[in-house]
């Protein structure tokens, strides 16, 4: 027993034993198991850190990257450079590997090249694109090791591919069907509606960075309550709305990105549905419109697109940037080649016109021979009035062949007589000029005698022969009529005189890569022209080859005839009875005086000191009804205020063309044309444009001239007839503006009220810059415009007419800091063969033209500058026919604001007036079409036409029926317009992890 029992135990122990042993292997293997788990545990977590942290580098990678875009188009350098930005803040994170590789060329330039974006909502447009490579090696410091790789492409987007563009709130509105091909985007709000009735229609993709409303205006009035419940078509398909519409859907009332009003941040609720924005817009429009929601998170994918020059370290803290500086001149000391002057028009021109008060303003100052006065003699020791126009054209043909004659720069006098008498004897005619220049506003100007009212005594008269005033008495048997009742003054206060054109002037054209003056070449062309703008080159009757145009001759009695250089003379009735005179019809004086020794009204002798022809001249104004008033205003159609009063200098498209071929001229054809697709001509006319005393974020808010007209005062909701309040308008909900500040720098500009009167002898410097002058006719079209309300007009510009490179490829681009108005056809014409079908026809003959300016206004083939000053507020007065034009246009309108409870509302007030009126029209079209073809682009606010759209009172203009259509020629890059703006785009092309271990 004892042996079994000894045995047993052995066992047991054994057992327990081995028992043991089990449980300690198990405990062993549990432990392991556990330390296994929590070193791969922690692998894991680290290589998920690691991961992380490669991500976020590529991100922060691919951030820096369009920053660097977004202030310019960086060099390779400085793309590479930006490794040097290596993620900081968590010290157990290095970067081995940071580097961005761009494409490059061999000579080491980036390989840019112009093709088809590939992804993102933009795909299908073309672009500059540069394909970079981003990696991003993240080591965390236990050894965990994560590379990732990110190729991205670079985009720089031509604007004028977009049929619309708007870099603030966009709207459609019409009143009438608009149909419009070409893509729309936004950066700011979409407004989409039509009148109760009328349709509009969509043929490409829209996006909207900011939101889609579709139940209000963009003055903050419903849909319902001004009458815009028409359809809204939006494509779901590829050439949906084309055709016979196989894919085209009327949106919904509810249909919109945002209940109710827009704004950022949006002052109503995101559409939740059902259904729902996202399913809207990406199911039921297939994502043929999309919304950005501001980058907010809930959105359909639409992306900001920026230009590629603004620097938002310069920036204001205003919304909109001063994105006006690309048309602006640079201020002194900025570098051409730098972020902003880069971006500058004037710096990518070929042809620059400038016109100033002050020579010093202008490139080479005062002491540069180029920098021409525009005064006669008497008022320049050196003449600078042309002295090239030579006998032997058709309107010389008369003179003596090959004898030089000279036009001069037109003068006023108080001793010129107005040639409507009132009586067949009046002892007077009163003056044609009798509104000489204020003195009163002198301390206003500068302190130089050009702005200064030129005042002097005597005036050269007809001879006694022609100015007798006793002719003879009736009652008589001697006949007492003669030639015509010229008055004769006097008195020295009679025969004050003036210059109506005056400032310095410059032009100059980049030849071999040097700027090289042509002012004197071009005003040896001529500079006036008939009553008539030409519209066919070298049809001028005045000065057939004048480019710049800046007088025409002066209509005195306004009914827009050649003004008569004979006079009427009496003609007395005798009696048959007594034999006695009795009665006399009225006689007339001559409406200009031929100069003695050429015997034309037109031209003085090349030999002479002076010609009475320097006072048959006219300024070239006219009235634009929507910058005169800041309400509708008909005042018995006699509203005339110094705003409304522009002058024009016109450039003769025709002619700068034959220039340019060496038709004319010397130096035309040696003008660089190959670095723009063509010709850019900058135009800048600061006369009587006065110092900002705020300044704007280029002058560092420092006063300066800044190309302002300093008109901002130009709603004034507080009062009816909105009388002047000098106040910024508040900023509404949902804005960071005020709709008054169009130039951003958050001050009210209103200092160019002081000077606008002069001219017309109102003293506006008290803040009465809404004054009327007595006579549009009489006053407004005759006289020197003192301040800030000078324009550009293009005219000859019709099909065949505008500017190509040598061969006819490429074209002809006017970047303009003031107001351009295009005279009649431009770049087409009623016998272009396109306008038959104009998405797939024949293409003629024909320029890329651009156009971008602070503000565009359409004139039809019938407008007259003579209509707008008999009617300055009745647009039936200025009746339209159906016109062409063919152009991208890139400018400016006018901020909307909201006007429910102001104390005055009408029409569209409020609003900028919608694509329909961004290009501004001044005459009645009814049953007359307006044909337009291009690209209609907002980059900014207009700073120097501040006039709202207010038309609702028949004031401003009558509708035409639209055929608005975009160009498609603008998709492909060698039929853009030159300087044709880029936005900036950044697309993800691939995005992986790299299992490739470093090679160190």
């Amino acid at each position: 027993m004892d042996s079994i029992d000894r045995n047993s135990r052995g066992f047991t122990l054994i057992a327990s034993l081995l028992l043991l042993c089990l449980l300690s292997a198990i405990c062993i293997g549990l432990l392991m198991m556990v330390n296994t788990e929590g070193r791969a545990g922690g692998d894991d977590l680290q290589n998920t850190m690691a991961y992380r942290s490669a991500e976020g580098a590529i991100e922060k990678m691919t951030s820096d990257l369009a920053n660097s875009f977004a202030s310019s188009t960086p060099s390779p350098a400085t793309i590479t450079g930006l490794s040097s930005l290596v993620p900081s803040g968590d010290p157990s994170v290095s970067y081995p590997d940071y580097s961005f590789s761009p494409a490059t060329t061999p000579g080491g330039a980036l390989n840019a090249n112009y093709s088809e974006i590939q992804t993102g909502p933009y795909q299908g447009l073309y672009a500059q694109t540069v394909p970079i490579t981003l990696k991003a090696t993240a080591l965390r410091s236990l050894g965990q090791e994560v590379t990732m790789v990110r190729t991205v492409e670079m985009a720089l987007v031509p604007v004028f591919q977009f049929g619309v563009f708007s870099d603030s709130d966009l709207s459609f509105f019409a009143g009438v069907d608009l149909d419009f091909q070409g893509r729309v985007h936004t950066n700011g709000d979409l407004f989409l509606s039509a009148g109760t009735g009328d349709t509009a229609t969509f043929h490409d993709k829209i996006s909207v960075f900011g939101n889609v409303i579709r139940t209000m205006q963009p003055n903050g009035l419903t849909n319902t309550a001004t009458a815009h419940l028409g359809t809204i078509n939006v494509l779901t398909i590829a050439q949906g709305c084309d055709g016979a519409q196989p894919g085209c859907r009327s949106m919904l009332a509810t249909e919109g990105s945002v209940v109710g009003a827009g704004g950022n941040p949006a002052q109503s609720a995101y559409n939740s549905g059902p259904p729902s924005w996202q399913t809207t817009s990406q199911s039921s429009y297939n994502g043929w419109i999309i919304n950005g929601n501001y980058g907010n998170p809930v959105n359909t994918g639409a992306k900001q697109l920026t230009l590629p020059f603004f620097n938002s370290s310069g920036a204001s803290t205003s919304a909109q940037p001063q994105q006006y500086e690309i048309v602006r001149r640079p201020p002194p000391g900025e570098v051409a080649t730098g972020t902003l002057g880069a971006a500058r028009l004037y710096n990518q021109a070929e042809i620059r016109v400038m016109l100033t008060d002050d020579p010093a303003e202008l490139p080479g100052g005062a002491g540069d021979a180029n920098n021409v006065r525009l005064a006669n003699g008497q008022f320049n020791a050196s003449p600078d009035y042309t002295r090239g126009v030579r006998a032997g054209t058709p309107v010389l043909a008369a003179l003596a062949s090959g004898q030089l004659r000279t036009t001069y720069f037109a003068e006023a006098s108080t001793a010129i007589p107005d040639p409507n008498p009132t009586g067949p004897f009046p002892a007077t005619l009163p003056a044609d000029w009798q509104a000489a220049p204020l003195t009163a506003n002198l301390d206003l100007l500068p302190a130089t005698p050009l702005r200064a009212p030129l005042l002097s005594t005597g005036a050269t008269l007809p001879t006694a022969a022609n100015i007798s005033m006793l002719c003879g008495a009736l009652g008589t048997t001697t006949n007492p009529a003669c030639a015509y009742p010229y008055y004769a003054p006097t008195a020295a206060a009679n025969t004050s005189k003036w210059n109506l054109i005056d400032g310095y002037l410059r032009v100059e054209a980049l030849e071999s890569g040097a700027w090289v003056g042509v002012t004197q070449e071009w005003l040896d062309l001529g500079f006036a022209r008939g009553i008539v703008p030409p519209a066919t080159p070298g049809t001028n009757p005045i000065n057939p080859n004048a480019i710049l145009i800046l007088q025409e001759p002066a209509d005195r009695n306004g009914n827009g005839g050649a003004p008569d250089s004979t006079g009427t003379a009496t003609v007395c009735t005798k009696s048959a009875l007594t034999g006695k005179y009795t009665s006399c019809t009225y006689g007339e004086p001559p409406e200009v005086q031929n100069d003695a020794n050429t015997n034309s009204p037109y031209y003085g002798d090349f030999g002479q000191a002076t010609s009475v022809s320097r006072n048959n001249w006219y300024p070239i104004n006219f009235y634009d009804a929507r910058e005169g008033e800041v309400r509708d205003n008909k005042a018995g159609n006699n509203s005339c205020t110094p705003n409304g009063v522009m002058n024009a200098v016109e450039i003769d498209v025709g002619n700068l063309k034959r220039w340019l071929a060496g038709t004319t001229g010397t130096t035309g054809p040696s003008v660089n044309y190959t670095d723009q697709n063509g010709y850019i001509l900058y135009f800048s006319d600061r006369r009587g444009m006065l110092v900002n005393p705020n300044g704007t974020f280029v002058t560092g808010f420092a006063a300066a001239k800044t190309g302002d007209s300093g008109l901002e005062d130009s709603i004034n909701s507080s009062t009816a007839a909105g009388t002047p309040d000098n106040a910024l308008e508040p900023i509404p909900a949902g804005k960071s503006e005020s709709p008054e500040d169009v130039n951003n720098n958050l001050r009210l500009d209103n200092f160019g009220i002081a000077n606008l009167g002069n001219g017309f002898g109102i003293n506006t410097s008290g803040g009465t810059e809404y004054a009327r002058i007595t006579s549009c006719l009489a006053t407004g079209r005759a006289n020197w415009v003192s301040g800030a309300r000078h324009v550009l007009k293009l005219v000859d510009g019709s099909l065949g007419n505008v500017p190509t490179q040598p061969g006819g490829t490429g074209g002809f681009t006017v970047a303009s800091e003031n107001p351009v108005y295009i005279l009649g056809d431009y770049n087409s014409s009623a016998a272009d063969p396109m306008w038959s079908n104009p998405t797939t026809g024949i293409e003629p003959a024909h320029a890329a033209a651009g156009i971008i300016a602070d503000s565009v206004t359409a004139l039809s083939d019938n407008w007259t500058d003579l209509e707008s000053m008999t009617s300055p507020s009745d647009a039936t007065g200025r009746p339209a026919v159906t016109t062409y034009y063919r152009a991208a246009v890139a400018a400016g309108k006018n901020i909307n604001f909201p006007v429910a409870g102001l104390a005055w509302q009408n029409g569209d007030w409020g609003t900028d007036g919608g694509v329909h009126n961004f290009l501004r029209l001044l005459e009645t079209w009814g049953g007359q079409t307006l044909n337009y073809k291009g690209s209609l682009v907002n980059l900014y606010y207009s700073t120097y036409a501040t006039g709202t759209d207010k038309n609702a009172g028949g004031t401003v203009y009558g509708p035409p029926t639209r055929n608005y259509i975009f160009d498609p020629l603008f998709s492909q890059p060698q039929n853009l317009p030159p300087g044709t703006p880029m936005f900036r785009d950044v697309d993800n092309l691939s995005y992986q992890q790299s299992f490739t271990p470093r090679s160190d």
